[in-house]
């Protein structure tokens, strides 16, 4: 196998002032990538690279290298400043490596980068969680008054509402604020993988294991925090052995003899009812009251109407950064629909919606019109708004969840690693709410 170093080359470089506004590009870019400088110049960078939907290109660090794509290229990109513009470098093509090269490569990347964040992991402090309504200011006071204890804390309300954020205010105020914050999404790991993944594995406990074993998502909170998000999706022999976790305070590696000692904060977070869970045997009595020291209920946004606007500003903010725009404000309409709106998605849909205005919108302005893909969206919205709802809220947010997969899947024609793609979630996710709804 070639050394990575050594095939590693320079397919050109593009500038782009500091609007996100590309100004230029070198010729072996223009030769490689079959692009022309009429179709390139003037254009947001973000129109050229495209990387994940939480990948922002602004503001990275001097020589920082990610993936991206160019004209369906698949590439590894560094970045760094040259004054006022920002200059993006291909290092390299995907498509040249063979896949153990490519994997090397990320692997060193990942390195490198959990390197850079083996210190501090949390981003978010309780001053970033927006809002100045009664219910989230109350919710704030108390996760800072048990911030500085190390006890479990519970996080629980509907999907959408901030309960990672609240997590990580809650670490950033900590006394091991200095330490790891490790998040781990119990949905997302398909069972069979997941002891391995939180508690770790010995050499040799398994075919495919690595030969000098592999410490968990426990072991690498050590003297920090785990959060543990849908903790309700926690297999249930899994329970047992994070039971004895939080009792004794000490791990067991799978296939392994011996047990280590952790001091770390669990902070779990559901936005489903665990009480019932537990009446249908789903989810251990013992881990519930373990887990239930302090119980922090997070607000939907229909309880806090106060907070919708500035929240729609906040993110037209953040994409105004992310894509280059300027927008500065939103038409009356726009405003009266989302604050009539009842918000199921609460502040994840509240997101996905004002990016979906930033990316077509033309002006300065946000106008309700800049909602919509389609002709018919504004329409079945308003007529959703109007209907009278029937059923519990479980069951109208299921609905809507359950319609929601059919359309992805329908959409992605059965494939259900693109239809996950489309619903931003895991595809260990998708096949869960598959098997929840009954769905082919």
């Amino acid at each position: 196998m070639e050394n990575v170093k050594n095939i590693i080359r320079n397919w050109g470089s593009i500038e782009v002032d500091e609007n996100g506004r590309i100004i230029g590009a070198t010729a072996d870019f223009y030769e490689y990538f079959k692009i022309m400088p009429t179709d390139l110049i003037g254009k947001y960078i973000t129109r050229v690279i495209h990387t994940s939907s939480t990948f922002s290109l602004k503001g990275l660090a001097h020589k920082h290298v990610f993936s991206g794509v160019i004209s369906g290229q698949s590439c590894f990109i560094r970045v760094f400043r040259r004054e006022a513009d920002t200059v993006y470098t291909i290092i390299i093509r995907q498509d040249e490596l063979e896949y153990s090269d490519l994997v090397y490569f990320a692997n060193s990347l990942e390195k490198n980068k959990a390197k850079k964040n083996s210190r501090v992991q949390s981003r978010y402090s309780f001053e970033e969680i927006v809002g100045k309504s009664k219910a989230i200011e109350r919710v704030k006071e108390l996760a800072a008054r048990i911030a500085t204890s190390s006890s479990t804390v519970l996080l629980t309300g509907e999907t959408g509402t901030g309960k990672e954020l609240f997590a990580q205010a809650i670490h950033g105020l900590s006394t091991r604020k200095a330490q790891p914050f490790v998040p781990v999404n119990c949905a997302a790991i398909p069972d069979e993988l997941f002891e391995s993944e939180i508690f770790g594995y010995e050499a040799g406990a398994f075919s495919g294991a690595k030969k000098e074993g592999k410490p968990g998502k426990i072991e690498l909170a050590q003297n920090g925090t785990l959060f543990l998000d849908e903790i309700s999706e926690l297999p249930y022999q899994a329970q047992g052995k994070l039971l004895r976790v939080l009792q004794e305070r000490e791990v067991e590696r799978l296939g392994g003899t011996g047990t280590k000692n952790v001091d770390i904060r669990i902070i779990a977070a559901t936005n489903r009812d665990l009480r019932t869970l537990i009446q249908e045997g789903k989810f251990r009595q013992d881990l519930y009251y373990r887990l239930f020291v302090f119980e922090l209920k997070i607000p939907s946004l229909r309880e806090r109407h106060e907070d919708i606007l500035p929240l729609a500003y906040h993110f037209i903010e953040y994409f105004n950064n992310k894509l280059g725009f300027t927008v500065k404000e939103m038409d009356p309409k726009l405003q009266d629909w989302l604050i009539q709106y009842e918000w199921p998605g609460n502040i994840r849909e509240i997101k996905a919606i004002i990016e979906r205005g930033m990316n077509i919108v033309d002006g300065g302005t946000l106008t309700l019109d800049s909602l919509s893909f389609t002709p018919d969206f504004i329409s079945g919205v308003s007529s959703s708004m109007d209907n009278s709802i029937s059923g519990t809220l479980d069951e109208v947010v299921g609905n809507a969840e359950k319609s929601a997969i059919q359309q992805a899947l329908k959409d992605s024609e059965g494939d259900r690693s693109l239809a996950a793609q489309k619903l931003k979630i895991h595809v260990a996710s998708l096949y869960r709410k598959i098997a929840k709804y009954k769905l082919k």
